[in-house]
């Protein structure tokens, strides 16, 4: 008996449960990582394949979302097996030519701390910092960001996994998150070893105004080697520092990737209250900028 009710438990499982797969309206490929809100605060991603999984019964509707594509509501219910989505028409700005040789600039990176340099940012959460300009700085472009990982502790998690996180660039009004105003390829490390990474922006035309930008590191989760989500929840550890530079200002956050509201926690609480210390950090990076 015991063992009818749990086939029967696991035939009513994939019946409810759909998997997914995402295309390109024009070239008909899968999207890998699309970001996937499920009601309000519920979520996922599709994988390296671009499928995913979402329960038939839910009442909820979908809202899919990658930069270069246009949004799209659908209600579960009336989800079918694929799903289209159409890029978004691209708008070229307005490059202004500047006459004589421009110069650029690499702010390094702050000198990280021996205790609590580093802290795990897990799948489907996103360490944000919030950079504001000197006045020197201010009205330049963003060429490169540069960020250092350090190694995940072995009793965390199975080491044979990799981690796929991307990094997000958002506008800011009043200190918030305003909109994506950029968002990366999918870096892979394996977050068992020391990485670096570096992004080049030189062609994105990013500002790096006065009212400043959120610099973001999204983390999307754990791979296998067959290209799958792990159910274990991932981690990656981006290196922090307590060190300020005269070239900006900053402060970080922690976000839930799928809260719509975007709340905004800052690192420094959830330092006191996991740890019952006070200490001050922010994400380490190195940045090169011009003018």
């Amino acid at each position: 008996m015991k063992y009818i009710y749990i086939y029967l438990l696991a035939v009513f499982i994939k019946t409810h449960a759909q998997n997914v797969l995402v295309l390109d309206s024009l070239n008909k490929k899968p999207i890998p990582f699309v970001n996937i809100f499920i009601g309000n605060n519920k979520g996922t991603y599709t994988n390296e394949f671009g499928y995913f999984n979402v329960d038939r019964k839910l009442n909820d509707t979908l809202l899919l979302s990658h930069i270069g594509y246009n949004d799209l509501h659908i209600k579960v219910s009336e989800n079918k097996d694929t799903i289209i989505l159409s890029p978004n028409a691209i708008i070229l700005k307005e490059v202004i030519i500047i006459k004589g040789k421009q110069q650029s600039k690499f702010i390094d990176f702050p000198k990280r701390n021996s205790s609590y340099g580093s802290w795990p940012i897990t799948s489907m959460s996103e360490i944000v910092t919030l950079v504001t300009p000197n006045k020197k700085n201010e009205n330049s472009k963003i060429q490169k960001l540069e960020f250092n990982f350090l190694k995940k502790k072995f009793n965390e998690f199975e080491n044979n996994l990799k981690t796929a996180f991307r990094i997000n660039i958002y506008s800011t009004k009043n200190n918030e998150i305003e909109d994506t105003i950029y968002s990366s390829d999918v870096f892979i490390i394996n977050s068992y070893l020391k990485e670096k990474i570096e992004l080049d922006l030189s062609n994105e035309e990013v500002e790096f105004n006065r009212k400043g930008i959120f610099i973001g590191i999204e983390v999307i989760g754990d791979i296998d080697s067959n290209g799958n989500f792990s159910k274990e929840k991932s981690s990656i550890r981006p290196a922090l520092s307590s060190n300020s530079i005269e070239d900006y200002k900053a402060i970080t956050f922690l976000k839930y990737t799928f809260d719509k509201k975007l709340k905004l926690k800052p690192i420094n609480e959830i330092f006191l209250e996991n740890i019952n210390i006070k200490i001050d950090r922010n994400l380490s990076f190195g940045m090169t900028i011009s003018k």
